[in-house]
């Protein structure tokens, strides 16, 4: 008796684990079965917002099910990317972030206390966005060249606009000082379009920013690209010259992603980024992208890992030798 009770013990518990296996699979192959919440830490009517909602029609259509976004801005990222760690691993809430919160201002606030590594999985790359060098129309400066040249003759006397201590912007500039072996004055404004107009109205020799909110003062002869920090030629900014050819390794992009709080079902991660990347091969999708300035890189969960690593240590060793310390 004791034999075939040991023996009924084991069949019964391996029909339990072939059960809860099957179970899982038919979870994952039905997913979703209801509305989908994607946190992004950006107000509503911000250019991401407007990017992700574009994504969320496709992605809603497609699933039968609501993706619905919930803006959760502030905290240079920390609020969104925490309330993803505050929600279940069901497979129904996950985060859409820009690259800094991720492997940035973990490294220069003390309020993020999460780490990439060990609290999130990642699920894909949705676009990136070229840090661009630009200068006033009738700035001297015809490339970063002249630009480096003069900071080189000029040591702290060639004054650059950033959007904040420690923003990307800001690192951007630094990596071209630390890497042309020149020293520059950086001047922050809370937010790009005081930057700019510092920059257009002569106040500051060029700015460091993103290419969306330059656009305007671009297209409007106000301001002149002397380089974009893209790590490759986008559509449509072929006339740019890439930074990186100029000062070795100069490359600082916006970024975004999607990630998922670690211990959500690797089934439902392999669906979301399948459907992410079909959303993001869309013609519509890619053309409202470029005309907002971010350019689609779909691919695989492990791409962005792999990404998102090699960002950490890029930024991580910029900020140690400019001596920032988290505040």
């Amino acid at each position: 008796m004791t034999v075939k009770r040991v023996l009924a013990s084991a069949v019964l518990f391996g029909l339990m684990i072939l059960n809860g296996s099957a179970f899982a699979q038919s979870t994952a192959q039905n997913w979703p079965e209801r509305p989908v919440k994607f946190i992004i830490p950006f107000p509503a009517g911000s250019a991401p917002d407007v990017l992700m909602r574009q994504l969320a029609v496709k992605l809603s259509e497609k699933w039968g099910h609501q993706l619905v976004i919930d803006n959760k801005p502030g905290g240079s990222g920390v609020i969104g990317i925490n309330a993803v760690l505050a929600a279940p691993t069901d497979g129904y809430t996950f985060s859409y972030a820009q690259g800094s919160a991720i492997a940035i201002v973990p490294r220069t606030l003390k309020a993020a206390t999460y780490d990439y590594k060990r609290d999130f999985v990642p699920v894909g790359l949705v676009a990136t966005s070229p840090i661009i060098i630009a200068v006033p129309v009738d700035s001297p400066y015809k490339t970063l060249a002249d630009l480096t040249k003069d900071a080189k003759a000029h040591p702290s006397q060639i004054d650059l606009a950033d959007v904040g201590m420690a923003s990307v912007p800001h690192l951007a500039a630094e990596t071209i000082g630390l890497g042309a072996g020149v020293k520059f004055m950086h001047v922050h404004y809370q937010g790009g379009p005081p930057a700019i107009q510092a920059t257009v109205g002569g106040q500051t020799k060029a700015v460091f920013e993103t290419l969306g909110p330059l656009l305007g003062m671009i297209q409007g002869n106000k301001l002149r690209v002397l380089a974009s920090m893209s790590d490759r030629v986008e559509p449509g900014l072929e006339k740019y010259p890439l930074a990186k050819s100029t000062v070795k390794d100069a490359v600082a992009q916006g970024w975004f992603a999607v990630i998922a709080k670690k211990g959500v079902d690797p089934e439902i991660i392999k669906k979301l980024n399948a459907d992410l990347n079909d959303a993001l091969k869309q013609p519509d999708v890619v053309e409202k992208f470029k005309d907002m300035a971010a350019y689609p890189r779909p691919g695989t969960p492990s791409d962005l890992d792999k990404f998102v690593i090699s960002e950490e240590k890029y930024w991580e060793k910029v900020i140690n030798k400019l001596g920032i310390k988290p505040e």
